[in-house]
């Protein structure tokens, strides 16, 4: 396995191609995905990514490389965060950040907004917004920052409130095991694409469901998913559905995908 940065690098599978006319997206290469993990234990960053890299690599087009902590360190080590600083437009077209906790300095922060100003893309699952909550930067960035959950995870019901946009494209709605999560949103604009259609009975909050929205950041796009807390969640074929055309329409490639069935246990 070949290493970026000293890190784990996944390569995943590019569509093979056809004898049809080959369009701008298919010229152009495969999306570049930097995978941007780490969390203390409560998100599990060892087994959950595996699972959304294999239907990457089902679905085709994709080269994915991770940014980790080594296997050796706790998943929540910090260290490798410091490569953030170094993030360029030209090594990759989206920045998918499966994170929490930890802090960004300027320099941090000044390249995340440079990647989108020149046209990349982020996208944020889940404890995302738990992530870098010293940054102002980044909670305008991602349009939220999480303000807490319930204890445990529910049978959340989801409902499509823009239909008609590229990352919905094709899911109605559906449940999933997940936290209820709630934010405090960045006075900017968000374009909501997904809300609960109540929360568990438990919940304090009652009034916002938004969970699945995305931002326009200069010439970057910004797709931000608060499912995915656990192994339910990242096998829900509607959850893998979303990130996938989310990471698609970050990266200007904006397309409705299928989710291969999963293969049945013997």
């Amino acid at each position: 396995m070949k290493h970026a940065w000293g890190l784990c690098a996944v390569c995943v599978g590019v569509v093979l191609g056809f004898a049809a006319p080959v369009n701008a997206a298919e010229d152009a290469g495969p999306v570049r995905v930097l995978f941007v993990l780490g969390s203390p234990p409560y998100h599990d960053i060892r087994t959950l990514p595996p699972i959304l890299e294999k239907v990457l690599n089902q679905v085709g087009g994709f080269k994915v490389t991770r940014l980790e902590p080594p296997q050796d360190k706790p998943p929540n080590d910090p260290a490798h965060m410091e490569k953030l600083a170094q993030i360029k437009r030209s090594d990759y077209d989206v920045l998918l950040f499966y994170t929490s906790q930890y802090k960004l300095n300027e320099l941090q922060e000044r390249a995340l907004e440079k990647f989108l100003e020149e046209g990349g893309g982020i996208v944020g699952l889940h404890g995302a917004s738990l992530t870098f909550g010293n940054s102002q930067v980044w909670n305008r960035l991602l349009g939220a920052k999480f303000a807490g959950h319930i204890p445990g995870t529910d049978t959340l019901n989801v409902v499509i409130t823009d239909a008609k946009h590229p990352i919905t494209a094709g899911v109605g709605p559906f449940a999933i095991i997940d936290e209820e999560y709630k934010h405090k949103f960045a006075e900017v604009e968000r374009h909501v694409l997904a809300r609960f259609r109540e929360r568990p009975p438990a919940s304090d909050q009652k009034a916002n469901m938004d969970i699945l929205w995305t931002r326009e950041v200069g010439k970057g796009r910004v797709f931000y998913s608060a499912l995915g807390h656990g192994k339910e969640a990242w096998e829900n074929p509607a959850w893998q559905k979303l990130v996938i055309q989310g990471i698609l329409w970050t990266a200007g490639r904006p397309k409705e995908i299928q989710i291969p069935k999963a293969e049945s246990s013997r």
